[in-house]
């Protein structure tokens, strides 16, 4: 315990402060690693799963839109309509 007066614990001793540092080194190396392994996952897995679906997208909605494009003049009424103004 330390008091303002007096100190009741021992300064810790080199082998110590030696350990605390490599500690800290070890986890600091083992946070960096697991950033690393998420960056490269989302770069070389996520990002070309998203670019494939991407285009895929687009080609399915292009293929519908055809689709429908095609359906739809089969069904249209081809007419001319005149509006009447009643005063």
């Amino acid at each position: 315990m330390d008091y303002i007066a007096f100190r009741a614990t021992t300064a810790p001793s080199h082998a110590n402060r030696l350990l605390a540092t490599v500690i800290r080194l070890v986890i600091l190396a083992a946070a960096g690693a697991v950033l690393l392994t998420l960056v490269l996952v989302g770069f070389f897995v996520v990002l070309p799963l998203m670019v494939v679906g991407g285009i895929a997208s687009y080609f399915y909605l292009r293929r519908r839109v055809r689709q429908a494009q095609q359906s739809s003049r089969d069904d249209v009424i081809d007419a001319e309509y005149t509006v009447i103004d009643r005063r």
